[in-house]
Parts: C-alpha cells; structure tokens; sequence
C-alpha cells in the first residue's frame, strides 16, 4: 500500500531491492526514459547543459570531449535518455537522443512498471513473494539495519553519510583455531562477499570505504583484493576498487544508477521520514485485516502519521476500501509518539 516492492533473487538469496511510492508517480525521471527536453542553461565552466524536462529538477547533460553540438543554445528543444536518476541535491544525468520535433518538455518514452523493468533486465519471470517463499517486508527492513551478522560470527556495520558509505569489519567474538592471521584472512573474504551483496542489495552508489582487518602478508592482502573483486563480478553497476591503504582501508566507487534504499526511506541517518512511518502503519493495518477477516479494525498513530494520512496524498483511502472494505477505522492516539503506529481488531 502506497509504494511497490521488488526484490532480484539470485539462487535463494536477494542480490537487489527496488522500491518505487505512489508519492512520486509522474514526479521523476527515471534511468533509461527518453524526453524532449529544454535547455535551460548552457554551462561552459562544466562544459554541459541544464535541461528542463516536464519533471522532477532538472537533468544535466555533459557535452563531453566533443564540446556543445551544434544547434545546442539556451532555449533549444532537445532529445535526452535519463541516464542516472537524481539523488540527494543532484539532477539526472542526460545523453543526447534522437526524438521526433515537438513541444518540449515533454515524455517521449516512460519507464514500464517496476517488475516488468526488472522482468526485462534479468530475462527472468515475475513471481508474487508466496511464490518465491521471501518475506519481502523482512528483507526491506533488514536492508535498513546497519549491522550485518557474518555466518560463524564477526558483522559488518553499514553507515552511510553524505560524502560515503562507510563499512567496519568487526571480528567480535568470533574464533579460528588457525590463529590471528588465518582470523583475519578468512573473516575479510567472507565479509568482502557479503559487503559486495550488502552494497547491490541497498543499491548504495558512490564511494564506499572499508575497514577491513589489518593482514601482515601481501600475498594475503593480493588475496583479497582479488575476492572482492571477484564479489563484485555480476554487479551490473560498473565498480572500481582501488589497492588498501596501509591501514587496511579499502576504497571503491560504484557506478549510481538510482537512489539508495536509504535515500528513498530515511529524512536523515537512521530516522525514518514521515512517509516511510505512514506506509508502515498502512501495511499494519492491512495484516490485521488479512488475520482478522470481518472484523472491525482500528489504526491508531500518532501525530506525525496522522496528520500524513489524514491528508491523503496518495489516495490510500481508497485503495485501502477496496482491499478491506469499510472496516477500519484512522485513529490519532496522543499517547503515542509522533511516528508510532498499532492496528487491532474488534
């Protein structure tokens, strides 16, 4: 309710999570749509051109070693592909494409719904979370957690801020009977595969640091720079990872293809935007209801929700009587803190 979930299963683990709102349906452009866009700005310092296109902020389009194609001014009706969404404060960035003459901004071609995107990308079907035996709730919420356990102990702790996302990797308790350096090596490679799957699995972007475990023996450090590496092998996002400092920090840069699944979630580090609060209470009430059939439902939250679903911004009145009927029933309940939430039947 009020948002569509996705998730890319590769064998029986999710490799991606893919999280479209109805908040923001026909709000931005997303990868691979095609406009017919204004120029609003040629920028001769960047060496590229800002774009208007019908919406979300506008796209910027790089001009490249090639320089300002001809015909190319303040004003001019253009045809641009979405090559990397916004995020953050940053517009889309654009590539040139060939569009038929017309008003502009404009849509030329949108994006299919989500699963079919993602059915067409990996040439694999579309199955319901029954289907694939997944709790996709599960795996959102745990793909927002910053800690990480490792198979046999030890975790990594995800932590991403406006520059980077940072990742520690901490032995904890964890034991080998091979000693301090075969600990080492053995708990790096295992968590430079998970750390791999962690960063595609939350689609983080950007430049990602991680503190691996100090190893004394280069054949040792080679040996991991070649697992991680190889972690990274079917990530379609193009990643560059460059040698460890002396201090055992590793850096890579991942191609961004979209927002973050904390981009989208979060209003700041670890807090949960209203939004995210109000459709979480939205999928609380539609359990009960799937637990209680019949039954009268009550949804009380606190102020926050309830001034966000009060105004109904995305119509989930609406789509919520036609899942559950006239049934339930929006409570504000002063006793619970601004962003919490409980659904009970009667």
């Amino acid at each position: 309710m009020g948002e569509t979930r996705a998730a890319v299963i590769d064998g029986e683990r999710a490799v991606e999570l893919h999280l479209e709102r109805w908040s923001e349906r026909g709000q931005r452009a997303q990868r691979g749509e095609v406009y017919r866009a204004r120029v609003v700005k040629v920028e001769a310092g960047l060496n590229g051109a800002f774009c208007e296109l019908g919406r979300g902020p506008a796209g910027f389009l790089p001009f490249g070693k090639a320089g300002r194609p001809d015909g190319l001014h303040e004003g001019a009706a253009i045809g641009v592909q979405v090559q990397r969404e916004a995020f953050q404060e940053k517009g889309p960035t654009l590539a040139l494409f060939e569009v038929a003459p017309g008003e502009a901004p404009e849509a030329v071609i949108t994006a299919p719904p989500l699963a079919e995107r993602l059915s067409m990308a990996f040439d694999a079907p579309v199955r319901s979370p029954k289907e694939a035996g997944i709790d996709l709730d599960a795996l959102f919420d745990e793909a927002l957690e910053p800690v990480v356990a490792l198979p046999g102990g030890g975790r990594l702790v995800i932590e991403p801020v406006t520059a980077l996302t940072a990742i520690d990797v901490d032995a904890g308790a964890r034991a080998n009977p091979g000693g301090a350096g075969r600990l080492a090596m053995d708990l790096n490679k295992l968590a430079a595969r998970e750390a791999a799957r962690q960063i595609r699995l939350r689609g983080i972007g950007g430049v990602v640091a991680i503190d691996f475990l100090p190893l004394k023996k280069r054949a040792d450090q080679a040996a991991l720079d070649q697992a991680l590496r190889g972690a990274f092998r079917n990530d379609p996002a193009k990643v560059d990872i460059a040698p460890a400092s002396r201090f055992a920090i590793v850096e890579l840069a991942r191609q961004r293809l979209g927002r973050a699944l904390h981009e989208i979630s979060w209003e700041r580090y670890g807090v949960a935007s209203v939004e995210t609060a109000a459709l979480a209470a939205l999928r609380g009430l539609e359990r009960e209801g799937a637990a209680n059939r019949g039954a009268r439902l009550t949804l009380q939250v606190g102020a926050d929700i309830h001034a966000w679903l009060d105004a109904d911004p995305i119509g989930w009145r609406k789509a919520m009587k036609s899942r559950l009927g006239e049934r339930f029933t929006l409570e504000l309940a002063a006793a619970l803190g601004p962003r919490a939430h409980q659904a009970h039947a009667s």
